[in-house]
């Protein structure tokens, strides 16, 4: 049997998180959801993440020092920015960081991200 691509989504928002779990188990991915960046870290560190989907704003760290404590430990897990902010300068440095993708909500609608994520699963794979 194949596995399920493994999806962690970073969210604090629980509406929020409901509803991006129900899409991506429609496309097939096993997900786990942090609330916390610190979660998140320690959840990426286990290896089991093959992408994380990542808010920049969070209760305890911002997205930035996710991403930034992960790459700092060798973590290579594939990002994608998922947030309501939209100024060039945080897409540039979120891009700058590591992220693979940066995506603005709420213009993005979940089967959009579902088919970044794909597309990025798809491009680490190769």
């Amino acid at each position: 049997m194949e596995s399920r691509p493994h999806v962690l989504l970073v969210e604090d928002r629980s509406d929020l998180a409901a509803m991006y779990l129900l899409a991506f188990d429609i496309a097939g991915f096993e997900t786990r959801v942090a609330v916390t960046g610190a979660e998140a870290v320690l959840i990426a560190e286990s290896g089991w993440p093959q992408l994380m989907v990542l808010d920049l704003q969070l209760p305890d760290l911002d997205g930035f020092a996710v991403c930034d404590a992960m790459r700092r430990r060798g973590i290579l897990t594939p990002v994608i920015f998922l947030s309501i902010t939209d100024d060039g300068a945080t897409i540039r440095r979120a891009m700058s960081i590591g992220a693979v993708d940066y995506l603005v909500k709420p213009r993005v609608k979940p089967a959009d991200v579902v088919w970044r994520i794909k597309q990025h699963l798809e491009d680490s794979a190769a």
